[in-house]
This record gives structure tokens, C-alpha cells and sequence, in this order.
């Protein structure tokens, strides 16, 4: 199961601005469901994508929130680690 709550993902542009593209998002999947993320070039599809996965990489920047894969939150685990545990077994993009 993939439970979020409240994520919250920010870019920082080169000016130091904070530029909000995953706003406070909850979401919950049941164990063998599906989901499907629909909707306007840049409004955050690929984001809200990469952030549940553990891609926050430069200038992506986690904010607040938390992403709980079968019970065990991940939110602030090392990326290696999510890639190397749950990417493609829990969630795959």
C-alpha cells in the first residue's frame, strides 16, 4: 500500500525563490491498485512522480509531508537506499 500526506515538493530557482510544484498532496493506493496521475503539461505529474520515489535532487527540494510504502515510512530515507529496496518492487515510474 502507498499512503501520502500533506507532500509538499519545492523547486529553488537560480534567483533563491521558492517555486511550489507538489502542494500539499494526499493520496492513498491499496495493495494491487493502480494509479494514474492526468493533467497539463507542467502542472507536476512528473514531480509528484519523482518525489515519491526519493528524487530530490537539485533544484528539487523536499518541503513537508510524508510517503509511507506497506507501513514503513520513507519520507527522508536515503535515496540509495529507496532505490534499492522499494523502486521497482513497491513503485516504478
Amino acid at each position: 500500500m502507498l499512503e501520502v500526506r500533506e507532500l509538499t515538493t519545492k523547486y529553488i530557482t537560480r534567483f533563491q525563490e521558492d517555486v511550489y510544484a507538489v502542494d500539499h498532496v494526499s493520496l492513498k493506493v491499496e495493495e494491487g491498485k493502480s494509479l494514474g496521475i492526468a493533467g497539463e503539461s507542467g502542472c507536476g505529474k512528473s514531480t509528484l512522480a519523482l518525489s515519491l520515489m526519493g528524487y530530490y535532487f537539485p533544484p528539487l527540494h523536499y518541503s513537508s509531508g510524508e510517503i509511507i510504502v506497506d507501513g514503513n515510512n520513507i519520507t527522508g530515507m536515503d535515496p540509495d537506499d529507496v532505490r534499492r529496496t522499494i523502486l521497482g518492487k513497491e513503485i516504478a515510474y
